[in-house]
């Protein structure tokens, strides 16, 4: 077995906007290509399909949210968030009373039925940060849920990712079919099985436009690691 160092000198890398990070292992020469999911579009997608609400409100699940679907489970972690009141910073206490008269009323009315229980609003460049760095955890999770995500095609990655952020892991799993359909390349199954109950057929269409995409992306076909 050779030294790091020479192990350094042999490894070639390439990083291209079609295939992502390619690495060559010196010592079995096989390749692992690494895709990396476009975050500008994911968060796009979900700006135009989930909305971005600048006030507290209660998602469909009952809890409490704000900006792109981003879940305050505690009055304290609204209050760790930035808050204005007609462009002033707003007062923990004040934060901490909206998050409670939201919590307080029964889910079921539109996020525009939320909006006269509170004074608190969030910045847009503070919702931008916020969805930006759910975005990158809930990436995260994707990867170790799911082991062979960094080789999916980028497409799919942001289909399985819609599907992920609106139904969360749990139901993203009870589309076994699609899942192996995904991991063997076969896009247009993939593209069949994904429709969701609960959301409009247009996002339907756009997740299902996203796998067949995968299907022409260079490199594409079965999820391999080697």
């Amino acid at each position: 077995m050779g030294s790091f160092s020479q192990a350094q000198s042999i490894r070639s890398q390439l990083i291209t906007p079609e295939n992502g990070f390619v690495s060559q292992n010196p010592f079995n020469y096989s390749c692992v290509i690494v895709r990396h999911m476009n975050q500008a579009s994911v968060i796009a997608r979900l700006k135009q399909f989930e909305g971005c609400v600048n006030y507290m409100y209660k998602c469909t699940g009952g809890e409490v949210t704000i900006g792109i679907g981003h879940a305050l489970q505690t009055a304290a972690d609204a209050a760790r968030l930035s808050w204005q009141i007609n462009s002033a910073p707003a007062s923990a206490e004040r934060v901490r009373s909206d998050y409670e008269a939201v919590a307080a009323t029964p889910k079921g009315p539109v996020a525009g039925a939320y909006a006269h229980l509170t004074l608190c609003r969030m910045a847009v460049e503070d919702a931008d940060k916020l969805v930006a760095a759910d975005v990158q955890s809930f990436e995260s999770q994707l990867a170790a849920a799911l082991p062979k995500w960094n080789t999916y095609a980028e497409p799919a990655q942001e289909a399985l990712f819609d599907m992920a952020f609106n139904l969360g892991l749990g139901g993203l799993k009870k589309f076994p079919h699609m899942l192996r359909a995904v991991d063997a390349g076969d896009w247009a199954t993939a593209a069949a099985q994904c429709h969701r109950e609960g959301i409009s057929e247009e996002r339907n269409r756009a997740t299902a436009a996203l796998f067949l995409q995968a299907g022409a992306s260079p490199g594409a076909g079965a999820a391999q690691t080697s």
